[in-house]
């Protein structure tokens, strides 16, 4: 009897530990990948060790599947960071930016006002304009529901990480309309937006065509990570030989890509061998206290192109998209044309979970224009205000009007 007893007590003990630590293996290693290896800290507010002591507590009063994933997506937006990413999600997490954002959100004077309109987005068909008020989300005052969905461990975030939370806000969530209500020269405005939806989709890697006077045109469809676009691309060049210069539209490459497929790109526009970016790899240094940091070198292609080229971006060009135009600042026949990009950090390298088979991807290696000058500090030779507005300064640049 006495042996049965302590038999039921050690099975009953043995299921509770198993129940409590289900998640915990996944939850270290995540702890451990993002301590040892992601390489933005020095830009963070984010108090890692806290994050830590804080989610662990929360971790130990968790049941689902589900709630172990919005956990780590929770962590995830302490770091504020964009290029941070998850390869699922729960019903009610916020969208992706910039991926599924149709517009940018800026923070000035401690209010929150549309900076720009993403072109050829259903958001164009409702009454919203660039610098109008974002005053309320589905209801609630916006700085409400800013404050409920900041960074547990930051005590007092500054404007990078509220300008992160309005940009994940206007997103929206899978499961909820976006409603909001913005001020407009003292005016009241309402509008309920759909999910950010394109008007047209194409399933062409890039398009390309002829303008008036002569300009050829390239319109990268976020096909950055697609290895057909190397062959693609460089015929396409050469089918634009004869034109007296060329646009190569990189508004809409949100995704990032390959950088085998961005040498494919700018390799077309050189004549001979020039460093491309500079990668730093923080986490070995902070380990091991050895520094790796290396320039990466572009090669020519045959028949480059060496007629003026002007590179468009936009908020929505992300990552490689990035790479590419801040790579292209460094020809002497090209010019970069837009906005502030995604400002998405560095490169990614992605792990799973072992037991949950979570996969998250993170900036492991900090990136640099060759003149040292951060990626996502990298700024457009010739800015422009809006999307919609880098489109016809290029063509005005090319035009010779001021």
């Amino acid at each position: 009897m006495r042996k049965g007893f302590i038999s039921l007590v050690f099975l009953i003990f043995s299921c509770l530990v198993i129940g409590q630590n289900k998640y915990q293996k996944d939850f270290d290693y995540f702890c451990e990948l993002i301590e040892k290896q992601y390489a933005y800290f020095d830009l963070k507010q984010t108090d890692w060790k806290k994050v830590k002591e804080l989610y662990n507590n929360r971790l130990q009063t968790i049941k689902k599947d589900w709630e172990f994933t919005y956990t780590i997506e929770l962590m995830k937006h302490e770091l504020y960071d964009p290029h941070l990413s998850l390869n699922r999600n729960v019903e009610f997490s916020f969208r992706l930016i910039p991926n599924d954002t149709d517009a940018y959100i800026k923070v000035k004077n401690g209010n929150y006002y549309i900076a720009d309109i993403r072109e050829n987005y259903s958001i164009e068909d409702f009454n919203l304009k660039i610098g109008d008020q974002l005053v309320k989300v589905n209801g609630q005052d916006i700085e409400d529901v800013i404050k409920w969905n900041l960074p547990a461990s930051i005590e007092n975030p500054g404007e990078e990480v509220k300008e992160y939370f309005a940009n994940l806000i206007f997103a929206g969530r899978h499961n909820k309309p976006r409603e909001f209500q913005t001020l407009r020269d003292k005016k009241t405005i309402e509008v309920q937006l759909p999910k950010a939806t394109a008007k047209k989709n194409s399933n062409l890697l890039l398009e390309s065509e002829i303008l008036s006077g002569n300009i050829g045109y390239v319109k990268i469809n976020n096909s950055l990570g697609n290895y057909d676009l190397i062959r693609k691309f460089p015929k396409e060049v050469d089918d634009l030989a004869n034109t007296e210069a060329l646009i190569i539209d990189l508004r809409e490459t949100h995704s990032g890509g390959n950088t085998v497929v961005a040498k494919a790109i700018m390799g077309k526009f050189i004549t001979k061998e020039m460093p491309y970016q500079v990668h730093e790899r923080v986490g070995l240094e902070r380990e091991l206290g050895i520094k790796r940091k290396y320039i990466e070198i572009l090669s020519p292609l045959e028949n480059p192109y060496r007629k003026p080229v002007y590179i468009l971006v936009s908020r929505w060009t992300g990552s490689v998209g990035e790479a590419i135009a801040q790579g292209f600042s460094n020809i002497d026949t090209a010019t970069v044309v837009g906005t502030t990009m995604a400002q998405l950090l560095g490169a990614i390298t992605c792990y799973t979970l072992p037991d949950s088979g979570l996969r998250v991807c993170f900036p492991f290696e900090k990136l640099y224009n060759v003149d040292g000058t951060p990626r996502e500090d990298f700024k457009p030779d010739v800015s422009t205000i809006s999307y919609k507005q880098t489109f016809q300064k290029t063509l005005e640049l090319i035009r010779g009007k001021k």
